[in-house]
């Protein structure tokens, strides 16, 4: 693969700036250490609605941030079990300037998804943090604690130098980021919005795409919309099938037909597959445009067989994840339940894809019922109101697309920063899943982006960061608050 283009940046960085990230070098093995900390802190976020116990890497992370001499306040969240003991912590460590001005906030999330350590390689298990040719694997190795421990390491360097700034830098930890932030981000954006209110948000993500050498900066991200379909038919004797009574079989047909027949209303975004391939060519040649296949991990599955489509990451979209129907071999199923991930485009309402649900089951035949506060087109059909619901629709989470204009002041310092550290073109990107932003710009805060070190196997056995990656992006972290809260930018 040839190199990324090098340019001269727009704002070079100064003699001053040059030392300041030189300290980075210099803290690289207590970075690898602090990851290697959170790393082997298992903090598994297994549902919404099933309490998992993550104090330990709060408490760990408090305790590191005290003792770096930051102001700490820890939030708690209940859990709704009715417990005293059962409740997810909010922590927010901070330093303030000589004087009042802007407030800079680093953003990470420290629970992980669960793993089976079956499939993980023995010699790198997943709380192991064990460092193997460069990349240090673990559960949450680049989703996200790498980038956790880089913003840490970021403030401590920042605080240390004695750089004299106005305003506020602070970092916010959240606990469940993996299931939509319901006792993080949401939570403190109901309870607490003056605690985590900022001028501009940073939040430490992986942004990085296999081949591309320097991560892309996150603008925006797609909607979540975690739906279930109950299907209802009739229960029979397996000796006698039912094609068209057995709820299995009316799942597989909803399933089989959605990618011609569900028609989801397109969205125009501020960037489009054509601008984002033009922000590729200021780093690569267009004959290396050609050959590109971007992934997000090294390992080859031989049963994958999709490719990643940039088609998906500008297009609202939906996976079949979960399916559990019957209960014995030769009884057929009367109720089939389907879990549905859609991702929403910006602009698209709920409204808007349960209208486009309905007239998908209303040309299959069936009957869907939606949940409370939605109004449903096929009440107004005459020849579905005596007929059985053959589908009730339910809400697991919901979520609204949303974005940023990298043009904007803080977008320009962020863009002009990364040009410095990494001398070449800053590539703007879609987020194809959610991040806390969502929950973040929902309650009105602006200038949020996605900015966070590379990686592979996110959510796969095997998860690792390239340790590279971990030096650049703190240095990126650095440089951004130095200019930002010293007014060091144009």
């Amino acid at each position: 693969m040839t190199a990324e283009k090098k340019i001269f940046p727009k704002q070079p960085l100064t003699d001053q700036e040059a030392k300041l990230l030189a300290l980075v070098d210099e803290h690289q093995d207590q970075l690898v250490k602090l990851l290697q900390d959170l790393v082997r802190i298992e903090s598994l976020n297994l549902s919404e609605y099933e309490f998992c116990d993550r104090s330990e890497v709060f408490e760990f992370t408090g305790k590191h941030m005290q003792e770096a001499g930051f102001e700490t306040t820890f939030y708690k969240a209940p859990f709704p079990s009715g417990e005293e003991d059962q409740f997810y912590y909010n922590l927010i460590a901070s330093y303030n300037g000589n004087k009042p001005g802007k407030t800079l906030q680093f953003n990470g999330h420290l629970d992980t998804v669960p793993y089976n350590e079956e499939k993980w390689n023995p010699k790198t298990p997943p709380l192991g943090g064990v460092i193997n040719d460069g990349k240090l694997y673990g559960r949450g190795a680049i989703d996200m604690k790498a980038g956790v421990a880089c913003q840490m390491m970021a403030m401590k360097i920042f605080k240390d130098s004695g750089v004299d700034f106005k305003g506020k830098l602070q970092m916010w930890f959240t606990p469940d980021e993996e299931t939509h932030g319901a006792f993080g981000s949401a939570f403190m954006s109901i309870h607490y919005l003056n605690a985590i209110r900022a001028n501009a948000t940073i939040i430490s993500e992986p942004s990085s795409m296999k081949p591309l050498e320097s991560p892309a900066i996150g603008i925006g991200e797609k909607g979540p919309h975690w739906l279930k379909f109950t299907f209802f038919g009739a229960a029979g004797h397996g000796s006698m099938p039912k094609e068209k009574s057995n709820a299995l079989n009316k799942a597989v047909r909803f399933m089989a037909n959605a990618k011609k027949g569900l028609k989801i209303p397109k969205r125009k975004i501020p960037m489009s597959l054509f601008s984002f391939l033009r922000s590729l060519l200021s780093r690569y040649p267009i004959l290396e445009l050609r050959k590109m296949e971007l992934t997000t991990g090294d390992e080859i599955n031989p049963l994958d067989k999709d490719k990643l489509k940039l088609s998906a990451l500008f297009e609202t979209t939906f996976s079949f994840d979960k399916i559990q129907a019957g209960n014995k071999t030769n009884v057929i199923p009367d109720t089939c339940d389907l879990e549905v991930d859609f991702r929403v485009m910006p602009g698209l309402t709920t409204q808007e894809l349960f209208d486009a649900l309905v007239k998908y089951c209303t040309r299959l035949g069936y009957r869907i019922e939606l949940p409370d506060g939605y109004s449903n087109l096929q009440h107004e059909l005459k020849n579905f109101r005596n007929e059985p619901v053959d589908i009730q629709l339910s809400i697991l989470t919901i979520g609204d697309g949303s974005y940023m204009d990298v043009q904007s002041e803080f977008g320009r310092c962020l863009s002009y920063a990364f040009e410095a550290v990494y001398e070449t073109s800053p590539v703007p990107i879609f987020i194809p899943g959610f991040t806390d932003a969502g929950n973040m710009r929902e309650a009105g805060l602006e200038d949020i982006f996605i900015l966070g070190p590379g990686g592979g196997n996110a959510h796969d056995a095997n998860e690792y960061v390239d340790l590279e990656t971990m030096v650049d992006i703190t240095k990126m972290y650095l440089l951004v608050a130095y200019r930002y809260l010293t007014a060091h930018y144009q």
